[in-house]
């Protein structure tokens, strides 16, 4: 054979394999193509990574074909690295981004504070004033307070019980025959690094300002006092107390109508984590009364008399309370009769504020909470449950929401209700907020979806919800969820995230902040 004989097999060689790597080319660009109209219409996180692949191989494939054309021309060697690199690369720019911009950033990144994982026993107390610290108390008795992105630990024993004041700026520990008061002020450090603290003899009833009222036995002698936090050294003033000991229920929770057993002095604290700021004090002759701070006096009449078959309790005010900005303290009492009618009562300074006509008979359990009270259970004769309020707005009980309420779309769910407002969500993708007592339309968030699975709490004012993200782009992380934060009264969203992590427990805090628990810890959420 000829050297020009050579020559031309060679050429005719090298034609056959450019034509058949320019139809791998083809394919690798039709099957991208392919996989890039599949991965949209399917959303398809696979498919889209496929096409971008193949789009680069394709590329590359071509490129090879013209740097192995006739003419001045690149070595084989050479001429492959480049058109595998020229593949990587577009490969990487046809993927990475899109991976990039649909990624969903770890939720600790949002977070104002990380903790150890919220576990089953486990307690949250809150108040619903912004920026208010945050007391946990754990199963294993260890305490921890939140307070300005810092968890700082709390001194007490499992039997303790720790409290918080109803303003947010102290912390009690009463140990039930002395009590400790703590200053929750992170610059005024104690010289243990914790903070400032007083101790007093007596278990607490009451802390408003800078006044405690404790109550006290020294050899069969029981004693009221109240003592001035900014000047301790003397009580402000000292009565005598009965031996015997009754606490209010608490504030906010769900009790049965008809007392089993009186609920100790310390019982309300330890369920609630807050303590009241208005004092109540029972005598067995006499029933309940509420006592001044500043005197120890009693404060107009006997809220409930010794016989009576009452629940009481101090709760925040209304919503509709003539100065929302300085909201007072009501005392709430809803008595039973013999057939389970139940009556309530709102006291203000000891004076009747508002009472309800008595409830139809039935079993109840009843929360008071916000200066209303809340009964679930079933009217005599019926076998359906329900729920009925008394509130400030008439005498007789109503569903709550009543007629506003009732004149709306259907609901699907319910998020959570509290005395100020219920949270649910309707047939037609929409989350919306009613106030308790007449069904106002407080607000309307949407929803991902009519037929959205739904998830939430509501707890201090603050509701927490998590419905799926309907995913529109491939890359899209599967199972995302939306959690959002809201401030109930006023509908603001105040943290709006999307989640890709497994949510394993949300509890909603006062002041639009939330715990969630993922990944092995609990953050602190919020503005």
């Amino acid at each position: 054979m000829t050297v020009r004989e050579a020559a031309a097999a060679a050429d005719s060689d090298g034609g056959t394999d450019r034509a058949t790597t320019l139809g791998v080319a083809v394919v690798l660009l039709a099957l991208a193509g392919i996989c890039a109209l599949l991965g949209d219409h399917l959303v398809s996180g696979a498919l889209r990574l496929a096409a971008g692949v193949l789009a680069g191989l394709g590329l590359g494939a071509t490129l090879l074909v013209v740097l192995s054309g006739r003419g001045p021309r690149l070595a084989r060697r050479p001429a492959l690295l480049v058109a595998a690199g020229t593949a990587l690369v577009a490969a990487l720019a046809l993927t990475v981004p899109a991976v990039l911009a649909t990624r969903v950033d770890p939720l600790a990144d949002r977070a104002a504070l990380a903790l150890e994982p919220l576990a089953e026993g486990d307690a949250v107390h809150s108040l619903p004033s912004p920026d208010s610290p945050v007391l946990l108390r754990r199963a294993d008795g260890r305490g921890q307070v939140l307070l300005d992105g810092v968890a700082h630990p709390v001194d007490v024993t499992a039997h303790d019980v720790l409290a918080l004041s109803a303003d947010g700026r102290r912390l009690v520990r009463a140990t039930g025959v002395s009590t400790e008061v703590l200053l929750l002020d992170p610059t005024a450090s104690a010289p243990d690094g914790g903070f400032p603290s007083r101790s007093f003899e007596g278990t607490p009833l009451a802390l408003a300002g800078d006044l405690i009222v404790l109550r006290s036995c020294t050899e069969g002698f029981c004693r009221l006092s109240g003592v001035d936090l900014t000047a301790p050294e003397e009580p402000l003033w000292v009565v005598g107390a009965p031996a015997e000991t009754r606490g209010p229920d608490p504030a906010g929770v769900e009790v049965p109508a008809r007392v089993e057993q009186p609920p100790g002095l310390l019982d309300a604290l330890r369920t609630t984590g807050v303590l009241p700021a208005i004092p109540l004090s029972f005598d067995p002759g006499q029933g309940w009364v509420q006592r001044d701070l500043a005197t120890g006096f009693p404060v107009g009449r006997i809220l409930v008399g010794p016989e009576q078959e009452c629940r009481i309790a101090v709760t925040g005010e209304a919503v509709t309370a003539p100065d929302p900005l300085h909201p007072a303290p009501l005392v709430l009492a809803v008595c039973s009769a013999e057939d389970g009618a139940l009556t309530a009562t709102a006291f203000r300074d000891g004076a009747v504020l508002w009472e309800s006509a008595p409830s139809p008979a039935g079993d109840w359990s009843v929360r008071l909470d916000r200066g209303r009270v809340l009964a679930t259970g079933t009217e005599t004769g019926s076998d359906t449950p329900g729920e009925i309020i008394a509130t400030e707005q008439g005498t007789d009980w109503t569903a709550p929401g009543g007629e506003g309420v009732e004149q709306v779309a259907a609901f699907s769910a319910r998020i959570g209700i509290d005395g100020t407002a219920m949270v649910v969500t309707n047939e037609s993708g929409q989350l919306l907020a009613y106030e308790l007592a007449g069904g106002a339309h407080l607000w309307t968030l949407p929803l991902s979806s009519p037929q959205a699975e739904v998830r939430g709490a509501l707890e201090a004012g603050t509701a927490v919800v998590r419905d799926p993200v309907v995913r529109e782009r491939p890359l899209e992380p599967r199972s995302t969820q939306r959690l959002r934060v809201i401030d109930v009264g006023t509908g603001e969203v105040t943290l709006e995230v999307h989640v890709a992590e497994e949510v394993r427990g949300v509890r909603a805090v006062g002041g639009g902040r939330a715990l969630v628990t993922v990944d092995g810890q609990t953050l602190l959420l919020g503005p």
